[in-house]
């Protein structure tokens, strides 16, 4: 099971961590693996292209095929990319919930 946790602080998102496999389908051909990964990869792909890793307003660690974004200082734009993660995510477990699993918590 994928498992996604989601920290906010007030409603700001301040940290999303992805781990573990769907195990929907055989390794390599997970249609689920792989639309979390695409969607995830494209969020860290746009973060750093928007420049927030450089100006320290967020950290992303890739480990082992698990994602951590951690935010740093809050900003507006930054806010709704991880908003289209967390929105992205959440529409997998509309069809796909026995595959993956989001909780959520306060700071």
């Amino acid at each position: 099971m994928i498992k996604v946790q989601i920290k906010r602080n007030n409603k700001y998102i301040t940290q999303i961590k992805i781990k573990g496999h769907a195990q929907f389908g055989e390794y390599g051909k997970d249609l689920v693996c792989a639309g979390v990964s695409a969607v995830a990869t494209g969020i860290c792909n746009t973060l750093a292209k928007k420049g927030f890793l450089e100006e320290k307003k967020c950290a992303i660690i890739l480990k082992n095929g698990n994602i951590m974004i951690d935010v740093y200082e809050n900003d507006e734009v930054m806010q709704v990319i991880l908003e289209t993660l967390v929105i992205s995510l959440e529409s997998f477990t509309e069809d796909y919930h026995q595959y993956i699993k989001i909780t959520y918590e306060e700071e």
